[in-house]
């Protein structure tokens, strides 16, 4: 079968819109009633408001600062964001906290089946079928990502493989072991997964993978073509969060990512003002309504997450609304020298065109009156000392062609810079004041 829900996924564009202000209406009600956040934000604003699209622009963003706050609240620990009576809460996720407190997330178990339905999509989308035997080489803990795609691959009848206890050795030899076929993971960790194999003298290509479903941290194209180099596998995306839950993924035809919908209303707001509506192939960010999710209401969420809005047609057939492209967390924009810069175009040009690095890290900082913009990469073990130097020039200027920026590229000794197996932490603005 081709379609996770064929119903769902090849509806007419207008009958899914139509279904998301009926199911917007629907959350909205419930959150005015049962979220203490809601109760109060949207005092002045009724469901039989919103008719069309264009009526959301009347309700505000909610920020995470604003769920913080709430969060304070009883009862413990959730707070005024709680939508549910917290005897009906199964499930404990929480977020990260790289922004600050982590925002503590409740599932009754319900909204837990909910979520994992949306990823189910996901999941399917990517080609994951019951023949596949997943290995997912993470420990979860507190973090929701890998526990949804845990249960959904489950749901879809998948064998799941945990290998969260073992070191990065390990899990290749459990790969093998059990001969998995399937892997999610992180783009940063798949690819250390392949330097590790090589330099066991093991071709990452013989692990057997045939399906990897990326998630986690912006994975550039050059990043993804690059990982099916390396593992000869098919590799897909997605876009979620631990607030919105995972809520785009892609499909065979590997160009961009689909919307769950009608599981979630996305806006792909101008992030200037964040007012307007961008049109296809702008960039805007991404401001998500979950509509099924009654434990943990969320109304018009400012993800902060840059997005590229794409077609809403697909050779697939599915029908649902396509982000083109995530350029990354507008936190992680700087202006450097008066130029906006984003660090992802750094790590497209290095997959893209230096396979002769292996990791890299950057970092700005201000020197005087003036920024400084530094490149450390570290070339693969075998390069020579002029190849290394003739590495080092060329970056130097496909960088300022890519960036408009002139790098100060410092070629480190090999395995001398940091792995990641989450999120990866590889721009450093060491800038007292960001612009």
């Amino acid at each position: 079968m081709k379609y996770w829900n064929p119903y769902l996924e090849t509806l007419p564009r207008e009958s899914l819109i139509k279904i998301e202000l009926s199911y917007f209406r629907n959350i909205l009600s419930y959150a005015k009633t049962h979220s203490r956040l809601y109760q109060n934000k949207l005092k002045e604003i009724h469901p039989e408001d919103i008719k069309t699209l264009d009526d959301l622009k009347k309700i505000p963003l909610t920020e995470k600062e604003e769920m913080r706050h709430y969060q304070e609240m009883e009862p413990f620990p959730y707070g005024g964001l709680l939508g549910t009576d917290v005897e009906k809460v199964t499930t404990f996720r929480q977020t990260s906290g790289t922004t600050g407190k982590p925002i503590y997330v409740p599932e009754t178990y319900e909204s837990w089946q909910w979520r994992i339905e949306a990823w189910c999509h996901i999941l399917y989308m990517a080609g994951f079928r019951p023949r596949h035997r997943v290995f997912l080489p993470f420990v979860y803990n507190v973090y929701v990502a890998f526990w949804e795609g845990h249960y959904a691959a489950e749901k879809l009848g998948c064998e799941l493989i945990p290998g969260g206890g073992l070191d990065t050795k390990g899990r290749i030899h459990k790969i093998l072991e059990v001969k998995a076929n399937a892997m999610m993971n992180t783009p940063t960790y798949g690819l250390h997964i392949a330097e590790e194999a090589n330099s066991m003298g093991i071709d990452p290509s013989s692990l057997g993978i045939e399906r990897m479903l990326c998630a986690g941290e912006p994975m550039p194209e050059a990043t993804r073509r690059k990982l099916e180099e390396l593992f000869k596998c098919h590799v897909f995306d997605h876009i979620g969060g631990t607030e919105p839950c995972g809520w785009a993924g892609m499909c065979e035809v590997k160009e961009g990512m689909h919307i769950i919908e009608p599981f979630f209303l996305v806006e792909v707001l101008d992030r200037v003002n964040l007012q307007r509506e961008v049109k296809e192939g702008e960039m805007g960010v991404a401001v998500i309504t979950p509509l099924g999710r009654r434990s943990f209401p969320l109304i018009r969420f400012n993800t902060k997450d840059l997005v590229i809005k794409g077609e809403s047609v697909c050779p697939c057939g599915r029908t649902s609304q396509k982000i083109k492209e995530v350029i990354g967390r507008i936190d992680d924009l700087r202006k450097v020298r008066g130029v906006l810069f984003s660090p992802k175009t750094v790590e497209e040009v290095i997959r893209k065109d230096f396979p002769q690095i292996e990791e890299f890290e950057i970092i700005v900082e201000r020197r005087g009156l003036m920024d400084a913009i530094t490149l450390r990469a570290e070339p693969r073990p075998e390069l020579t000392v002029s190849s290394i130097e003739k590495t080092k020039n060329e970056l130097q200027d496909r960088l300022k062609i890519a960036t408009s920026l002139t790098f100060n590229v410092i070629m480190e000794p090999p395995g001398s810079l940091p792995r990641y197996m989450l999120k990866a932490k590889r721009f450093k603005d060491l800038r007292e004041e960001k612009p």
